[in-house]
This record gives structure tokens, sequence and C-alpha cells, in this order.
């Protein structure tokens, strides 16, 4: 099943549309109203203030909400009043933030595919924050991935993967390892490599190019983030 997230950072409203209809949840568009079956949204503390604007439900409503001012809160107490959404209020002093309770509730929900939406924005902290906390999705076999609108950012585990030139977002890739240095291969690119051990220290893997229709990455040992953007 399809999960998206939507987090507190900046908001884009048209993308969150575009998202949804794409991942096949027109109905909330239409209804204004709770996701169906076949769909499944979690709105993470002040993230839900970006749905309240597009009058979209969510399934789940997760958050501190510190930063949130009161008519979100209250409109989330009120959706959960009605059975519309289910209501996780947390603590503000925690130890993951409210993207991570998020994701973690989606992973435990048995979500297979999960887009974060909100993730990024002025506060680089948190943006570093969001990008980590994607391992905890990789090492469940699942598939989770930040999109804005310059940006679509996953992380590659050990073994091959294909990603066709139509199908990329945007023009650029970069590649940087997680936690320590990882060894990879790449063909159909600009840049080719042939067993290259990325280290931590440097920027060897900033902006590579597609050049064949089908481009192909191989993590020999580590974790990449691969990094799809566009100006």
């Amino acid at each position: 099943m399809d999960c998206v997230i939507v987090s507190g950072g900046n908001s884009d409203a048209g993308l969150i549309e575009k998202v949804i209809k794409e991942k096949a949840m027109p109905d909330i568009l239409e209804s204004k109203s709770v996701p169906g079956d076949s769909s499944f949204i979690i709105a993470a503390d002040r993230g839900l203030e970006t749905l309240m604007r597009l009058g979209i439900v969510p399934d789940f409503i997760i958050g501190d909400f510190d930063s949130a001012d009161g008519e979100t809160f209250s409109f989330a107490k009120k959706m959960a009043e009605e059975n519309k959404s289910v209501l996780e209020k947390l603590l503000p002093e925690k130890d993951d933030t409210d993207t991570e309770a998020a994701l973690t509730k989606a992973l435990d929900a048995g979500m297979d595919k999960i887009t974060i939406l909100g993730a990024t924005g002025t506060r680089i902290d948190h943006v570093i924050a969001n990008i980590l906390i994607l391992k905890k999705a990789l090492d469940r076999g699942k598939e989770a991935l930040i999109l804005d609108r310059n940006n679509r950012i996953r992380l590659l585990g050990q073994g091959p993967c294909k990603l066709k030139k139509e199908n990329q977002y945007g023009k650029y890739i970069s590649f940087y390892p997680l936690g320590g240095s990882s060894t990879v291969s790449l063909s159909g690119f600009k840049y080719n490599l042939d067993h290259v051990t990325l280290l931590p220290d440097t920027s060897l893997g900033t902006s590579n190019e597609i050049v064949e229709d089908i481009a192909t990455m191989c993590v020999h040992n580590g974790t990449l983030i691969m990094i799809e953007s566009k100006d």
C-alpha cells in the first residue's frame, strides 16, 4: 500500500495534489474527505496545516504540535472526535522528530511505498535528519523517499538498481555515502564508475547525469544517498 506523509517543512499544495493523484488517491481530492482503503495519508505536526488548506483529512495525525497554531490542533481533535482521523499527540521532549514518528507509524502499519512531502525547507538540521531516517525504511525492505519541487531523495542499499532516463527527476543525480564509505559502480552516466569507493569527506559523487536510456547503479558495500535534482 502507498503512503504519503505530509511534514511541517516547506509546503507545496500543487505538489501534494499531484502526488495524491499519481498515487491513485483521486477520491481524496474529489470528496475532500477521508482516504479509502487503497490509500493512507499521515499528517506530521504542522503538515496538517497544508492538508487543512486543501480540505484533505488524513488517516493519521501525529506530532507534539509545539510549532502549530491553536486552530490546527483544534482541527486535529475535531477530526479524531468525529472518527475521521486517528490522533496521537506526542510530548515535546522526545527522542525522535515528528517526521520520524510518522515514518515509524507508516512502517508499523505495513506501508510498502512511502513518499514524504514537506521534509525540506529552511531548517537544515531537520532536512539532514529526514534524510537519515530513510534508513529505517531501507532496513525493513520498504521504499521511502523525500520529494519536493526540485529534488527526489532516496537511499540505495547493496545490489543493482536501474533508472530509465525518461523517469529521472530532473537533470542531475548525486551520490553520497551514508554512515561511512560506500563502493559503487555506475554505467549509463556521463561519469561512469567501476568499483569506486565514495568517502564521506569528498564531493566526488556530485552532479552526475544520465546519458543513456537506462542507467545502472550497483552498490557493492555500504549505503548511498541518491539525490535527483532540477533547477
